[in-house]
């Protein structure tokens, strides 16, 4: 039973938690209101509703070629995220060397530099090597903004492991690499889960590498989107942002599935 001096405080609660999850959701509720409009223009259909814009979404090689291109980005963004932040999380939690807290500060240098500043110190360097609008130099790109996150993620799971467990195994005749998967993978199996799913986002989500480094006939959705949201608006902006918030959403399954199986 609730304590009465409780009570406001239980329902202040309640109504700040309520408000909150509206403040949320309501973005995304409009965006799929203002989809289904009949007409040209970007406003909630009060009358007549019409699947015309995703028709014109899917009908549009612009369209779904960009969206390929997000996914082909997200998959390799992920990959290259998982590798790079679980090797650099084995290097400074079971190494010693010298500079392992030097390289642990580097990993996060990415996060306190402004998008647009990396964007424009690599655009140079991926026309010189001739990788601009390639799905692999955008992902490259992508893991610099997700590296580090997937890093302390596997950095916090890898420090609460127990060293000891992956050592035993090892003793009774496992190779390091077969101890490794054995024992300490399953371990931090939630960790890679995490940071492969908040991976997948920042990747599907990211606008300001999309729009340096890609090219017009090489863009994800987010870069594919801006020229239309900056000339004008209609129904199929609202169209394209509900199809890249369920390419996330199942973007998110199909990675979460994988890596159960693993």
């Amino acid at each position: 039973m609730l304590n009465c001096a409780f009570k406001p405080v239980w329902l202040l609660g309640r109504l700040l938690g309520g408000l909150t999850l509206l403040a949320l959701v309501a973005p995304f509720v409009c965006a799929v209101w203002m989809s289904f409009a009949p007409g040209e223009l970007l406003e909630p259909p009060t009358g007549e509703w019409s699947v015309r814009w995703y028709r014109e979404f899917f009908g549009s090689v612009k369209w779904t070629r960009a969206l390929r291109t997000s996914a082909e980005v997200a998959a390799l963004s992920v990959a290259g995220a998982l590798v790079g932040g679980l090797g650099l999380a084995v290097a400074v939690t079971r190494f010693h060397f010298r500079g392992r807290y030097i390289l642990s500060s580097a990993v996060l240098l990415p996060m306190f530099v402004p998008a647009v500043v990396l964007a424009m110190g690599l655009l140079p360097l991926v026309m010189l090597a001739g990788l601009q609008g390639r799905a692999y130099s955008l992902a490259a790109a992508h893991c610099l903004v997700s590296l580090p996150v997937v890093f302390l993620l596997l950095r916090n799971a890898l420090a609460q492991a127990d060293p000891e467990l992956e050592r035993a195994a090892r003793g009774l005749g496992a190779r390091p690499w077969t101890a490794f998967r054995r024992v300490t993978l399953p371990l931090i199996a939630p960790a890679i889960l995490a940071g492969a799913v908040i991976a997948f986002i920042l990747s599907v989500n990211e606008f300001t590498f999309a729009v340096f480094l890609g090219t017009p006939g090489a863009r994800t959705l987010p870069a594919a989107l801006w020229p239309e949201a900056r000339d004008k608006d209609t129904p199929l902006l609202a169209a394209a942002s509900c199809v890249t918030v369920l390419f996330t959403l199942a973007g998110m399954w199909v990675t979460a599935h994988l890596l159960r199986r693993l």
